[in-house]
């Protein structure tokens, strides 16, 4: 199932988090909404690690930030995460942000993107071969010092 994940949907995601911030008794003023993963079947993996809280951080290249014109992810914003069709499944706030190469990636990092088997030789193995398949279908170069943007974020709903 290689189709890309479906636009969130507005009504369904707009309810989760005034569920969120009732239920929490937190006001805050905006968020965002985003799939993890550049496929469905990714996307809902990936949006379950999120929820279950193993999942902890994600890497993104720093270019997909620049071609869809988004700005980087900031420490405190909140992302509600969304299954590869649309769909909400989890609350997370931004703890900490940092722009590294590819190659600089180290265990701790990948252990809390939660993926595979959590070590680092996983990482490279499964991110250099998606960024290389996306790179291919895309058009654009990528290698060892590709650069990334790390997230690193605690998951505040549901909890």
């Amino acid at each position: 199932m290689n189709a890309p994940p479906l636009p969130g949907k507005r009504d369904a995601i707009q309810a989760f988090w005034l569920e969120y911030q009732k239920a929490c008794s937190v006001q805050v003023e905006g968020f965002s909404a985003t799939a993890f993963g550049h496929t469905r079947a990714v996307a809902d993996e990936l949006a379950a690690l999120v929820a279950e809280g193993q999942k902890r951080a994600h890497a993104t290249l720093e270019r997909d930030f620049e071609v869809e014109g988004d700005a980087l992810p900031r420490p405190g914003e909140h992302v509600v995460v969304l299954d590869g069709n649309g769909n909400p499944r989890a609350i997370v706030r931004t703890r900490h942000v940092e722009r590294r190469y590819f190659n600089e990636v180290d265990d701790e990092f990948a252990f809390e993107c939660g993926e595979g088997d959590r070590t680092l030789a996983w990482w490279l193995v499964a991110y250099r071969q998606d960024f290389a398949e996306r790179a291919e279908r895309e058009g654009f170069q990528v290698g060892e010092r590709a650069v990334l943007i790390l997230e690193h974020f605690d998951l505040v709903w549901p909890q």
